[in-house]
Order: structure tokens, then C-alpha cells, then sequence
């Protein structure tokens, strides 16, 4: 696949500095960070982020909570004897 960028001067600027102290070509050293992305980061599995929200609904739903409503203790033990 062959993609063709434009960037800001400073930004490539810098690209071609970190490249160059790296020893290796602006394109090899673009290729890798995609590459390093595309593998840390799949399309299918969720992101750090995605994650951390998809376990607090979970949370939320499972202690009757909502985000518009203040987690309290009171709350959080709603039901439960001490």
C-alpha cells in the first residue's frame, strides 16, 4: 500500500530528526510506528480506554448506579446490612 502524507514543517522536521537519531529512514521509521500501532492496538479488540468505560457501566449496573447520581457509600451498600 502506498500512502502519500503532508505534514506541517515542523512536524516533519521533527519526524526527519527522530528518524535520523534513530539511524534510519523517515519512511522506515514511520512504517514502524504504524506497524508497532496496528499490532499493540488490533480493530477488533477494544482499547485501554473502552475497556475502563465498559467496566464501569458493568459496575454501575450491578450496584444500581448511575453516572448522574453521586457514589456514595449509602449507595454502594443500599440493601446490604453492615
Amino acid at each position: 500500500m502506498t500512502i502519500t502524507l503532508t505534514f506541517r514543517p515542523e512536524i516533519e522536521a521533527g519526524l526527519l530528526a527522530k528518524a535520523h537519531a534513530k539511524g534510519m529512514a523517515v519512511e522506515d521509521y514511520l512504517r514502524g510506528i504504524v506497524e508497532q500501532e496496528v499490532v499493540q492496538h488490533p480493530v477488533n479488540e477494544p482499547s485501554r480506554r473502552e475497556e475502563a468505560v465498559r467496566r464501569m457501566f458493568e459496575f454501575g449496573d450491578k450496584h444500581h448506579l448511575s453516572f448522574g447520581a453521586p457514589i456514595t457509600r449509602e449507595a454502594l451498600h443500599e440493601g446490604h446490612r453492615f
